[in-house]
């Protein structure tokens, strides 16, 4: 099940909700029970390989210039 993000128009809180693609009932502000709730768009978040540093930098772009990145431009 996707985890997605929303935030309720009844009292403005965002709110995470697991949500099935088999249910088609509505989802629920968790603080004040209102349906009129928006899905938020959100990022994938990034691979993160143990004791590497996060980058941006892959083999088919230029250089991101962290000092760990060692490609060179």
């Amino acid at each position: 099940m996707p985890l997605f993000e929303y935030e309720c128009r009844g009292c403005n809180r965002q709110f995470e909700a697991l949500v099935s693609a088999r249910v088609t009932e509505p989802v629920h502000c968790p603080f004040c029970e209102s349906a009129k709730v928006e899905r938020l768009i959100g990022l994938p978040t990034a691979k993160v390989v143990e004791g590497q540093p996060a980058t941006n930098c892959r083999g088919d772009a230029p250089p991101c210039g962290a000092p760990w990145c060692g490609r060179k431009g």
